[in-house]
């Protein structure tokens, strides 16, 4: 996704190159945004600015990740979207879009901010060292999820984008209904999950690292004829189920 200006080139300037030293409030000063934290009623964070100075707020009763990620989140809006009037209100339903609808302009703006906020929070130059020799399991979205402080949801969708393992992340709500997912580059796009799962209480149990038939997600005629090596997790909402296909032979 094309950026006026790329995270990972805003986060070298200053000098950043681990995770810890990742201080959005840092890099808002650098870009000439003032932060405000307060009491926001159906929503997470706006901005309003000029084409050179900004104010953003930010919901200080949601928890630290997601102000951390509503944070990035407008800084998005303030990158690309700057203007003489710029205005934006975003609740939780525009930092959970990821999917650009070509007639929903302001919906294109939020996916765009949501993109650029994660690879500011997990930036390519320091997420792709912590990749090195991570299987795709429930464990390694934890470990970068503790790395990185950010929920295991964000680390799940920035792990499929970045890892060099075909794999696939799949949200389930609690009653198997599929709410959205999405492959790695190297997963063709031929392959897709099942609309819905049977027997979600039994299906959704929380594993890491469990081999099983790959017909129990994967939605392909040929999918009963291999296995697939699956992870299930919980964000307290849904369920996601990260999917890895250790014999890269079976996509073909």
């Amino acid at each position: 996704m094309k950026f006026r200006q790329q995270p990972d080139n805003i986060l070298r300037e200053l000098g950043i190159y681990e995770p810890e030293d990742i201080d959005l409030d840092l890099v808002a000063y650098s870009l000439n945004a003032d932060i405000k934290r307060t009491n926001l009623t159906n929503c997470e964070g706006s901005i309003i600015g000029t084409d050179i100075k900004a104010i953003i707020t930010i919901n200080n009763n949601a928890d630290p990740q997601r102000q951390r990620f509503s944070l990035g989140h407008e800084l998005g809006h303030w990158v690309n979207d700057r203007g003489k009037n710029l205005t934006y209100r975003c609740d939780l339903n525009d930092m959970q879009q990821r999917i650009s609808s070509k007639k929903g302009f302001r919906q294109q703006r939020e996916v765009r901010a949501n993109q650029f906020s994660a690879e500011l929070i997990m930036p390519n130059h320091i997420y792709s060292r912590y990749l090195n020799n991570l299987d795709a399991t429930t464990d390694a979205i934890n470990y970068l999820a503790n790395e990185f402080n950010v929920s295991r949801t964000s680390a799940a969708i920035r792990f499929v984008e970045a890892c060099q393992h075909p794999c696939m992340l799949i949200c389930w709500d609690k009653n198997g209904n599929r709410r959205w997912f999405s492959r790695n580059p190297i997963v063709p796009d031929s392959i897709w999950p099942h609309r819905r799962v049977m027997q979600p209480h039994s299906t959704l149990k929380l594993s890491t690292g469990l081999e099983v038939d790959a017909d129990k997600w994967i939605a392909n005629e040929d999918s009963e004829d291999y296995v697939v090596i699956e992870s299930v997790f919980s964000n307290g909402y849904d369920f996601l189920s990260l999917i890895w296909w250790k014999d890269e032979e079976q996509l073909n």
